[in-house]
């Protein structure tokens, strides 16, 4: 397993030039087939997805639970499996085989939609196979999102039933998603993961996307590090951009899930940028020049993915409580935002709502400057930050009680403007890149 990891690393850092420069006579992309042969008979278990060589992707409901004994093959040429490899939560899985010399697969592979395009449902189709062999074209009827376990999934209205692992693909041959669930209320309706979340799930929960085809041409020299959540951005080594006269030069970065973006000249005498990150969330970086200020994606860009943040259990420590804190109206100096059981939208916009946190733990003497992160994630899977800094303090280590503002914290200027979604909302905070604490509330 250990050297398939190995392999698999290294098709997505080595995908052929073909994938990035194009060929003169480039393969056109095709689903898979993906048999099972350990039983009396050859048994066919789902498509795959070609997404690099030697790597196809498919849904992970479909496979059988004894998997040592799997094939692909493209309708000419059949490949002993040689991994099967699940995403963190169990809904991809990535089929990894090696093509032989003189035994090379005779379709290419899909690229995924790049990040910030779009397309209309009308122009999508869902493409399907069977033990025949058989290709289908599904015409999407109609498209939207919905939140499944946290990821943003596209709700697809089909014409007739299609299988688990169908990739959605664009009328430019882009995929855009794959089949991952039926929907469970009501017929030809299913979930499918869209491309970013495709392209977090092929490289785990802290690896780099800039070599999957379609998803990113960084900067050369351009670099990004990350320890838990402090990230950092270095362009030393970047040859920046000429410019005209009104422009500037700007690193840019995104989180994936938000519609604004964060912007820092890239001409200062030090030419990197740390942040604090929400753990957990697709970030792209590049540098760009621009009159004005950025308002999009930079040509260029690079992508990491943070990890799932740990919890937090230095110095043995405690949450006792964690809520949205309401403050009283006319509250003199002396009064403090108390813990509500019902968060609404009124709350929120009056200027009242806090965010709370009563902690303990143990400590002889005084820790300080420890990262501090509040985050809250809407509906839709925007994602709003505060960040401060942390202290460790033996005189009030048994009751910790601090509190913050929301409006003064910023995380819900954006929502105060352009509205709040009806549905789920989560809060966490985060010590030194661990998870602290978190909740959710409901906005009905």
């Amino acid at each position: 397993m250990k050297k398939c990891l190995v392999v698999f690393l290294a098709l997505l850092l080595a995908v052929s030039a073909a994938a990035f420069a194009g060929e003169a006579e480039e393969k056109e992309a095709e689903l898979f087939d993906i048999w099972d042969y350990g039983a009396e008979s050859m048994t066919w278990i789902a498509t795959g997805v070609p997404v690099s060589e030697g790597v196809l992707v498919t849904s992970a409901a479909v496979l059988p639970e004894n998997q040592n004994q799997l094939a692909v093959t493209d309708g000419k040429n059949v490949w002993e499996v040689k991994a099967v490899l699940q995403d963190s939560q169990g809904i991809l899985a990535l089929v990894l085989f090696e093509p032989e010399e003189g035994k090379e697969p005779r379709y290419g592979n899909w690229s995924l939609l790049p990040y910030g395009e779009t397309a209309a449902a009308a122009s999508c189709i869902v493409r399907s196979g069977d033990e025949l062999g058989s290709r289908i074209n599904h015409r999407v009827l109609s498209a939207g999102d919905v939140r499944r376990d946290g990821k943003r999934c596209l709700l697809l209205s089909l014409e007739e039933p299609v299988p688990l692992g169908s990739p959605v693909l664009t009328a430019e041959g882009k995929l855009a998603g794959i089949v991952v669930a039926e929907y469970a209320e009501g017929g030809n309706r299913v979930l499918a993961l869209p491309a970013e979340e495709i392209a977090a799930s092929l490289t785990g929960t802290s690896a780099r996307l800039a070599h999957l085809s379609g998803w990113g041409d960084p900067p050369e020299g351009f670099r990004i590090t990350a320890e838990k959540n402090l990230v950092t951005f270095d362009w030393t080594e970047v040859t920046l951009p000429e410019k005209k006269d009104g422009e500037e030069i700007y690193l840019v970065v995104l989180d994936a899930g938000n519609d604004y973006l964060s912007y820092f000249p890239a001409e200062a005498e030090t030419r990197t940028r740390t942040m604090v990150l929400s753990p957990g969330r697709i970030y792209i970086a590049g540098i760009m020049v621009c009159t004005g200020t950025p308002d999009r994606v930079p040509d260029k860009y690079d992508i990491v993915v943070l990890p799932a943040a740990q919890k937090l259990t230095a110095h043995h420590f405690r949450s006792l409580v964690c809520a949205v804190a309401e403050m009283p109206e006319n509250a003199g100096p002396e009064d403090k935002p108390v813990p509500v059981t019902e968060v609404t939208e009124e709350l929120l916009r009056s200027g009242r709502a806090y965010f709370y946190s009563t902690s303990c733990y143990e400590v002889e003497e005084e820790l300080a400057d420890q990262t501090l992160l509040v985050t809250l994630t809407d509906p839709e899977g925007g994602n709003y930050l505060y960040e401060s800094r942390w202290i460790y303090g033996p005189e009030y280590m048994n009751e910790d009680t601090w509190y913050v503002p929301l409006t003064d914290s910023g995380m819900t200027t954006s929502l105060d403007m352009n509205g709040y979604p009806k549905g789920v909302y989560q809060m966490a905070f985060y010590v030194d890149g661990e998870l602290a604490d978190s909740f959710s509330f409901e906005l009905k």
